[in-house]
């Protein structure tokens, strides 16, 4: 459900973004006449777009991975290796959690050219993403913890069957 919402999000976005550029090129080139506030729109709307999608894409198992050497370990250090994959990716989360919310505050009273609105805007979705992501981790990880007690991969998508 959750990533059902984020594709519903993020493609709602990006028809958006599209929508404004092409409205852009047809005010600067057809009317001559440049948007102001295009750009502006344009990179908040890329800007969730890019780290909603990067935590859609670590909930959708999606992101680059190579497996090769995980697979040939024995259980148990499969088991480790996929909990110390989670620890990298909840520490990152919560750099990006803390880092990016002391953007969000230290920007807050800056606004745009254009629109005149926060920054802080444009800088919360690396902290929203970070939290999201951290989150993840802790609940995969505490995941994994519980199959690897009752014997079974720590990972639920590492498919050991297929052998090279």
């Amino acid at each position: 459900m959750i990533n059902r919402l984020l594709e519903a999000i993020i493609a709602f976005f990006l028809v958006v973004a599209v929508g404004v550029a092409f409205t852009a090129v047809i005010y600067r080139y057809a009317l001559g006449s440049a948007l102001s506030w295009s750009f502006e729109v344009s990179l908040a709307l890329l800007t969730y777009i890019t780290f909603l999608g990067a935590y859609l894409a670590l909930r959708q198992g999606a992101h680059l991975k190579v497996d090769l050497l995980v697979k040939r370990l024995p259980r148990a250090g499969r088991g480790l290796a996929y909990l110390v994959t989670q620890l990298i990716i909840g520490t990152i989360g919560w750099i990006m959690a803390w880092h990016g919310g002391r953007q969000v505050l230290r920007f807050a009273d800056q606004t745009t050219n254009v629109l005149e609105i926060s920054t802080a805007w444009y800088y919360a979705a690396v902290p929203v993403a970070g939290a999201l992501m951290l989150i993840d981790a802790v609940i995969s990880a505490g995941g994994g913890v519980l199959r690897l007690s009752r014997g079974e991969e720590a990972d639920p998508r590492l498919d050991t069957s297929l052998e090279l």
